[in-house]
């Protein structure tokens, strides 16, 4: 179609690759599996980098709805891993660690998985240990603050591979 309306097929063929790809993920999850995923983006920089870094995803738990958790979501556009920032009733808000502004909104139906480990390199930094909760509390919620961390990350430790 032209315009912007509507899906092309190229577009199509990505949906439905991604909507079998997330299926068997899910699946793997249900049976007490923990598969690992290479990220693509950089909706979470610098936590997770993107087609760097690896995560493992794990199955929900009640603690996996709170704020601060980073969690696999399946919204209209697609699948994202965000983390959740605020949570309204039955709307939970998620924003990418990497987002100045962005934010999405979901329901706790949509939230799938957990991320519970990032992989980098030969490190791996669990939930809940002393590199997470770094992460979790000092990176800015600020919109302002947010965006001057990142355009500093991007010209130095970015440029460095980092």
């Amino acid at each position: 179609m032209t315009g912007g309306i509507g899906l092309t097929a190229l577009q199509k063929q990505k949906k439905i690759q991604s909507e079998l790809f997330f299926a068997e993920v899910l699946d793997r999850i249900a049976a007490g599996k923990h598969p690992r995923l290479l990220p693509r983006g950089s909706s979470m920089r610098p936590f997770i980098r993107g087609d760097k870094d690896k995560i493992v995803l794990s199955q929900l738990t009640e603690a996996s709805y709170t704020v601060g958790r980073i969690v696999l979501v399946h919204l209209d556009r697609g699948y994202l891993i965000h983390r959740i920032t605020r949570i309204d009733g039955p709307v939970y808000t998620l924003r990418g660690d990497g987002n100045p502004y962005q934010r999405e909104q979901c329901t706790r139906d949509q939230i799938l998985a957990e991320v519970t480990v990032v992989i980098r390199g030969k490190r791996e930094i669990l939930l809940g240990s002393k590199l997470w909760k770094r992460y979790e509390r000092f990176w800015p919620a600020n919109d302002t603050l947010r965006r001057l961390a990142l355009a500093l990350y991007r010209r130095t430790l970015y440029r460095w591979g980092l």
